[in-house]
């Protein structure tokens, strides 16, 4: 749907180890980490297709949904999210209120933002 997302954060260093914990687990690889200009970003090959960058943060925030391959890829994410600064919005499960085999977390990322990880499974109706 998007070719690439760019937004905000408010500390690179913190920032760059969440989202690269999270996105290592969804098969997603860091493809630059500026610390002088403040920004790292993610994607595949060299394609960047999400990019952070350190900025003074105003009163907004962002709801993001990274896709995941299964059931699994969603834990693993969510997982190292925790670990990784983030603060649990919505443990991994279904979620058949928004469609039939939506199964997704939620985490709120270092600057408060909702990150979401979905898997949507075909097999349940």
């Amino acid at each position: 749907m998007f070719d690439h997302v760019e937004f905000p954060v408010g500390k690179i260093v913190e920032s760059r180890r969440f989202f690269k914990s999270v996105l290592q687990a969804l098969g997603v690889a860091e493809i630059f980490f500026d610390e002088g200009a403040g920004s790292a970003g993610f994607g595949a090959g060299d394609v960047t297709r999400l990019l952070v960058f350190e900025a003074e943060l105003g009163p907004r925030r962002l709801h993001v949904c990274f896709s995941a391959a299964s059931r699994e890829q969603v834990a693993a994410a969510y997982t190292v999210a925790l670990k990784n600064g983030g603060q649990d919005n919505g443990g991994p499960g279904y979620r058949d209120h928004y469609s039939p085999g939506y199964y997704a977390a939620f985490v709120f990322d270092p600057d408060g933002n909702n990150i979401e990880f979905l898997y949507r499974d075909s097999s349940v109706k």
